[in-house]
């Protein structure tokens, strides 16, 4: 014996069901997190283990952050869209939740001639990772 389809009316409460699932769904995303642990040399071959909790920052607050950190004439000219040396402390102190650092902490460190390049991109592109990478879509390849 065939299926019968659903009526209108039913297919359109299942519809405006499942948009309301998903709106909620939607709403109550969490923003993302990750915990870095480093290990920093703090004198004669003796290291101690540090961590840090970055959180993502929304779409807009990213957005305005770029807008404060404009490239230098220099930089726009290399094709770059914020100034890393400004942005790059400003991100961290508003992504690193713990431990909480200001703004003027994170240049310290950035500027610090005892901290290499590497060492603070690492930091910084973890920061960038959670507010710039998309969403984990099933099946797109994106393992």
């Amino acid at each position: 014996m065939p299926t019968q389809e659903p009526s209108v009316t039913v297919r359109r409460k299942q519809s405006a069901q499942s948009k309301r699932a998903t709106l909620d769904l939607l709403r109550s995303k969490r923003r993302l997190e990750k915990e870095l642990t480093v290990l920093l040399p703090v004198g004669e071959g003796k290291t101690e283990e540090v961590s840090f909790l970055f959180q993502s920052i929304g779409a807009q607050d990213w957005d305005r952050l770029i807008a404060k950190h404009p490239p230098t004439t220099e930089q726009r000219g290399e094709g770059a869209s914020s100034n890393m040396h400004t942005f790059a402390p400003a991100l961290l102190a508003v992504s690193c939740s713990d431990p909480e650092l200001s703004e003027s902490d994170w240049k310290e460190i950035w500027n610090s001639p005892d901290w290499n390049r590497g060492e603070v991109v690492q930091l910084y592109l973890t920061a960038v990772e959670l507010s710039s990478t998309g969403m984990d879509v099933p099946f797109s390849g994106r393992d």
